[in-house]
């Protein structure tokens, strides 16, 4: 892949606009690639109010559904179909209280990883949100540092936490204790600008580079395998890529925060459509972190709707 410069900062508005208007004959044109999926609920209530800012779900092995309602300072649990069944956290730094939390994975066994960002730690709880344990995640010179997102692999345990303030992957034994990680800022394989969702399946570590625009993939021992995507506005190509899933037939999800839509992709790293629910892609929201459970539902936060979208993929 060529890594070219894709203007950060403020200045790609005006730059995006006009590769729009160039690009606008050439869309229409031809058609989109669109693979139908159907809406089938919104998580959007709890019982003393809505969802504020939802940043990422994780989905246990039962289905249960974990949602961090970010604005909220705490993490919400449903059912499989829904239903609320229970919060935990609040505003603050004491145990189980969080400060603008991000992302959030569920192991194997059960137990619940949140990204508590503003407290530069991750915190870990049982499956009925009681906190088991905590680790600091540290940053540059002895600085506390920025975690972003959390996952824990299934195969080997290992816990992979996305860090902003030096760009790059820390890598924790399950206990918590540092074993080391990759990464600093560049736009070159093994370096980031900005990585946020993180996911672990099946050997290979996906992560959102944010600022480089595209998915870059490695095995747990960080070799570099590939990446998925490039920047642009086109089908196919990121502007802010935020979430990152996969489903059963290893088909791979990248959320687009600032085209509002969801992008697929094959086993192969090709692209293949983008999500609708009707005749045209399904626009959302400002969509964030994005989830897909054992029966295909796909959870979508969209963070200006302040709602988890949920759709049943096939």
């Amino acid at each position: 892949m060529s890594y070219r410069n894709r203007f950060p900062g403020t200045k790609l508005f005006s730059i995006v606009f006009l590769l729009l208007l160039a690009t606008s004959n050439v869309i229409a044109k031809q058609a989109i690639p669109l693979g139908k999926v159907e809406h089938l609920f919104d998580i959007q209530s709890t019982p003393d109010s809505t969802l504020s800012l939802p940043s990422d779900i994780a989905v246990a092995s039962d289905n249960r559904v974990y949602v961090v309602d970010s604005g909220h300072h705490r993490v919400l649990a449903y059912g499989p179909d829904g239903k609320y069944l229970f919060s935990f956290g609040k505003r603050g730094q004491n145990q189980s209280e969080f400060m603008w939390p991000l992302g959030i994975a569920v192991d194997k066994t059960g137990l619940v990883y949140v990204a508590d960002k503003e407290n530069h730690r991750i915190q870990v709880f049982n499956r009925d949100g009681k906190h088991q344990f905590s680790f600091a995640v540290g940053g540059k010179d002895g600085k506390p540092g920025t975690p972003i997102d959390v996952a824990v692999s299934a195969k080997s345990g290992l816990i992979f936490v996305t860090e902003n303030s030096q760009h790059r992957i820390l890598v924790f034994d399950a206990d918590g204790t540092k074993l080391g990680g990759w990464g600093k800022e560049g736009v070159q394989e093994r370096q980031f600008r900005y990585p946020g969702s993180i996911l672990v399946q099946d050997g290979h570590v996906y992560i959102v580079d944010i600022l480089n625009t595209i998915i870059k993939i490695f095995d747990e021992r960080s070799k570099f395998v590939y990446t998925v995507g490039e920047w642009g506005v086109l089908p196919g190509q990121f502007y802010r890529p935020k979430g990152v899933a996969i489903d059963s037939k290893g088909s791979i999800y990248v959320s687009d925060s600032y085209m509002d839509v969801v992008e697929v992709f094959n086993k192969g790293y090709q692209f293949t459509h983008i999500l609708a629910t009707g005749k045209e892609k399904h626009k959302f929201h400002a969509p964030a972190g994005i989830a897909i459970d054992g029966r295909d539902r796909l959870y979508v936060a969209e963070m200006l709707s302040n709602k988890v979208s949920v759709f049943k993929l096939r």
